[in-house]
């Protein structure tokens, strides 16, 4: 078995982006054992002195902006503009963990014995394993090291290999902007015995996995028993557009959250549950927007779909469009910016009707530019669809009501939702996290929320 593996361009796969070591048991070990070295000097930092260091993180990764949006465009393949959008997004993960530093708090409690001070502190867990995903190489990773480090824990980091590129160079700027040697460590490749080595190390105490069900069932079974796990899942998601909804807004944000990142997001819309009532002008609407959309390289101007990040993406989605334009009703495609350049892994978006409802594209995570119209009587029979899916991660509802806007908020079984606005997107400072099969372990990410994961309460009872 070779121990090297490359990331190439997935607009043009021939060109090799860069080449990396595959990590084995022992390296992987090793970074576990030198990050929890590192971390106990790390615990004993002030508030202050850890958050200028993170702050630092930020201001370094946003004066590395054009050279990271370019990384990101050539390794994952979305739009110069997207990867920039992530960069921002990166920064502002750090800007807020930076003030996480200050709010690991505790709490007084009255006492039931007399002279009795009863209070709790807060301490970091210890060594956190960070594991992400392709789609958001730099953004993903950044959400979780940030909060890990400002509460005082060290951090191995699995990048996926598709991505390693832009693992190497995030590791790389924290180091450079001042981290300490040996608190973020990262350990590259997909070597599965390295793997289980990892997050079943005695030493790592959580784990923050952000990937596929299938992933977070093996991590599940592998994590070491006293880790703590924080798993953000697959979803399947879906817009639901009420008669009452203002349409042409409507139509724009549901294509922009299907299709935008090439529909490479776990949020991203796959199925639009339309009010009967409204489908025909919205159906036109929407296949308007998608005819607009062009696919091609991420830095080629006026393309609004990059290629799919690997073959195996391409290969599989593919096997879904030829499956929908055999069992439904093409209502719209978008273009190909060079029909004579094939070498990239390019799927226009396709905009699909009439298909049965266990079809594989209307019952299970698509994460490609493949969107259906489903056809539905009222917001209860859209909200007993969504609800009857094993996934739960976020959805949206397009209407005018604001009656209509709560049921479905307070209904609605998933971990986000969306009122008038697109499935995708999530800001720094609220929580981030699905239910049922979009999540393993108690915890979302991102917020105050964060603390809650990456430290652990004791409760002190003080006599003099």
């Amino acid at each position: 078995m070779s121990r090297t593996f490359t990331s190439v361009n997935p607009a043009r796969p021939a060109e090799i982006v860069g080449e990396f070591d595959t990590a084995t048991v022992a390296e992987a070990s090793a970074a576990v054992d030198a990050a929890a070295t590192a971390q106990r000097a790390w615990a004993e930092r002030t508030p202050t002195q850890r958050a200028t260091l993170v702050a630092g993180v930020a201001h370094a990764l946003a004066k590395q902006t054009p050279e990271l949006t370019a990384l990101i465009t050539r390794e994952e393949g979305k739009t110069l503009s997207d990867s920039a959008g992530e960069v921002r997004k990166s920064v502002e993960q750090f800007h807020f963990a930076s003030q996480l530093c200050y709010l690991v708090e505790g709490t007084t409690f009255p006492s039931e014995q007399p002279g009795t001070f009863t209070y709790t502190l807060r301490s970091p867990v210890g060594v956190v394993v960070a594991i992400t995903p392709w789609n958001f190489p730099l953004s993903l990773p950044a959400r979780k090291i940030a909060a890990a480090l400002a509460a005082g824990n060290a951090v191995v980091y699995k990048p996926s290999p598709v991505t390693a590129a832009v693992g190497e160079a995030l590791v790389r700027i924290i180091r450079e902007a001042g981290v300490p040697e040996g608190l973020v460590q990262l350990v590259q490749g997909d070597d599965p015995n390295a793997m289980a080595t990892l997050v079943g190390h005695h030493a790592v105490r959580a784990i923050s996995l952000t990937g596929s069900t299938r992933v977070g069932n093996i991590v599940r079974e592998q994590g070491h028993r006293h880790a703590r796990l924080q798993a953000e899942l697959s979803g399947h998601n879906a817009a639901v557009v009420c008669a009452d909804a203002d349409l042409p807004r409507a139509a724009a944000e549901v294509a922009r959250g299907a299709f935008g990142l090439t529909g490479q997001a776990c949020t991203a819309a796959s199925r639009v549950l339309v009010d009967r009532a409204v489908l025909e002008p919205f159906t036109e609407l929407l296949a308007a927007e998608v005819r607009a959309l062009t696919a091609g390289p991420g830095d080629a101007p006026g393309v609004n779909c990059g290629p799919l990040a690997t073959v195996a993406q391409f290969e599989r989605l593919d096997g879904l469009v030829r499956a929908a334009r055999r069992d439904g009703t093409v209502l719209a495609e978008g273009t190909l910016l060079d029909e004579r350049d094939p070498e990239g892994y390019y799927l226009p978006p396709l905009l699909v009707g009439g298909l049965p409802a266990d079809h594989p594209v209307n019952t299970t995570e698509i994460f490609g530019p493949i969107l259906s119209v489903v056809e539905v009587t009222g917001l209860d029979q859209a909200l007993d669809i969504i609800n009857q899916d094993d996934y739960g991660l976020s959805n949206a509802v397009f209407t005018s009501n604001v009656a209509s806007a709560q049921q479905f908020a307070r209904e609605v079984r998933c971990g986000v939702v969306k009122i008038n606005a697109r499935t995708t997107g999530n800001g720094v400072a609220p929580p981030f996290g699905g239910w049922r099969a979009s999540s393993a372990g108690a915890f979302p990410e991102g917020g105050l929320q964060a603390l809650e994961f990456f430290t652990e309460t004791k409760t002190v009872y003080s006599r003099g």
